[in-house]
């Protein structure tokens, strides 16, 4: 048997470094796939695809036919919402992200960053500097951007990749920090960027020993918000290859990571993707392969992670056998954050005869992820279509309407029950009320705007004896607010009404 073709035989069985049998099971779809799209002729296609911090995902998506770009609001839920908004287009496309308040900004090349308030209005679009050319950047909690972007004045001068902070109206805010600085055909990048609560900067960009050498390092590097580095540049990956592509960041708010990439081992083609996770100071948690079957063709993968560290990552799968006909479906893959896979792949797309490719992946932090693409069918040309999953490692959580009690709530000692309500923007009051009879048990109530409450972690809390509380929030934010209800001792018979009110 030739040499090649056992060794793609070894790789099909997955007896490779990081490979772990993962158990059965799907995550679970909150619904079917959605056409965000209004138009169905022509092509129509995802570009962009980030969740905020409050539940709330946004899809940019490019109309060939109107040659228009339009920003559409997602909820946790996975149905659209508020009416779609038409944009500047950016002049090429690199990278996108999201703040609290629903705000979002692309980084473009050469080195142009546009940002946005969350009805798509433009409030800036800046460069961030006269050199700058490949740029990626990050919003902020509080609103403001971090970018980061390589420099170089000629092809054989060396090449910098420095970080820097500004403003939304594209002003300055940090002075520039450099991360590193080599030859031109041995650093490249940066390749991906991400902040979490506090502004802590995660960035990636890779190195090769030398320009007759074929392999280069996927790297990553954090920053405190003033720049400062908090850990020196890791390298990712412990495989070898040839080929790599990626390198692509998701953090939660509290700093947790994860990182990943596709690697081809040799000149045949064949791809494997990668993921390594790390907790909140760079310490790494965990590293897997992604994929269960071997791709001829750059998978494209994309990665979104919870606030428990679990995460997700999507790609294009090619289906057939190595060396053989191809075809591909979108799959998706969820892991704990040690990198244990938690189900098997999962197929993100419907069957033919409409055939799915460029899948973007966003998730929020409770665990609400979404996979966006684009689908083509001979009857209906290409359109925009995103579903929407809770990650099986999520507890339950009951939606509440607005205003409309839950009644006969009961929970032991030391239990947890949570509930979701979306509040929509411009809503001036937020009551959440807690009723229990007397002698009926303790139950405390936690609440947390876009992630799910625990003893430490909670934005109100009434923290009083017995099942009666109430909590009054003027201006909420908009977005899923969570209540969780623990059990300090064993209660029974509770209502729960969470309503919100308009000035």
């Amino acid at each position: 048997m030739p040499h090649t073709l056992l060794k793609r035989l070894w790789m099909s069985l997955g007896c490779l470094s990081g490979l772990v049998v993962a158990p059965l099971g799907q995550a679970v779809p909150l619904g079917d796939p959605i056409m965000v799209n209004t138009a169905t002729a022509g092509d129509q296609r995802p570009i962009y695809f980030s969740a905020g911090s409050n539940g709330e995902k946004l899809l940019i998506w490019f109309d060939a036919a109107a040659n228009a770009t339009y920003a559409q609001r997602i909820r946790s839920s996975g149905i659209p919402f508020l009416t779609k908004h038409q944009i500047q287009a950016p002049p090429t496309y690199a990278s996108f992200s999201v703040d609290r308040a629903g705000n979002f900004a692309f980084a473009s090349h050469p080195g142009r960053v546009m940002a946005y308030d969350r009805n798509g209005n433009l409030l800036s679009s800046f460069q961030t500097t006269p050199d700058s050319t490949s740029t990626v950047a990050s919003m902020d909690t509080d609103g403001n951007i971090t970018t980061a972007y390589s420099r170089s004045t000629a092809s054989d001068a060396p090449r910098t990749i420095a970080i820097r902070r500004f403003n939304t109206s594209g002003i300055p805010i940090s002075p520039e920090i450099i991360v590193a600085s080599d030859a031109a055909d041995k650093l490249s990048g940066p390749s991906s960027i991400a902040t979490d609560n506090a502004g802590n900067i995660a960035l990636s960009f890779a190195t090769r020993p030398g320009p007759t050498v074929r392999e280069s390092n996927i790297m990553m590097q954090r920053f405190d918000r003033a720049g400062v580095a908090l850990t020196p540049a890791l390298v990712v990956s412990p495989v070898r290859s040839i080929y790599s592509s990626g390198g692509r960041i998701a953090m939660e708010p509290g700093g947790k990571s994860v990182i990943i990439w596709s690697a081809s081992p040799d000149d045949n083609y064949t791809w494997n993707i990668y993921a390594r996770a790390y907790d909140a100071n760079l310490n790494p948690t965990g590293f897997t392969r992604v994929n269960q079957r071997i791709h001829e063709g750059e998978p494209g993968p994309n990665s979104a992670i919870a606030e428990n560290g679990d995460f997700v990552v999507s790609w294009t799968a090619s289906e057939g056998v190595v060396g053989g006909p191809q075809s591909s479906t979108l799959a998706a893959r969820q892991f704990r954050s040690d990198g244990t896979p938690i189900t098997n792949e999962l197929r993100v797309d419907p069957p033919q005869p409409q055939f799915g490719s460029n899948p973007l992946l966003a998730m929020d932090p409770v665990g609400n992820f979404a996979v966006a693409w684009t689908s083509t069918s001979a009857g209906t040309g290409w359109d925009a279509m995103v579903r929407t999953f809770k990650m099986d490692t999520r507890p339950p959580i009951t939606q509440l309407l607005n205003r409309q009690p839950a009644q006969g709530l009961a929970g032991d000692t030391d239990s947890w029950s949570y509930y979701r309500l979306t509040v929509p923007p411009g809503a001036g009051q937020l009551n959440i009320d807690m009723t229990g009879p007397v002698g009926g048990g303790d139950g405390d109530m936690y609440v947390r705007f876009g992630g799910l409450p625990s003893l430490t972690a909670w934005d109100q809390r009434p923290y009083v004896n017995g099942s009666n509380e109430s909590i009054g929030i003027s201006n909420p934010p908009p977005g899923d607010v969570y209540i969780g209800i623990h059990g300090r001792s064993a209660y029974s018979a509770v209502g729960l009404t969470a309503g919100y009110y308009y000035p």
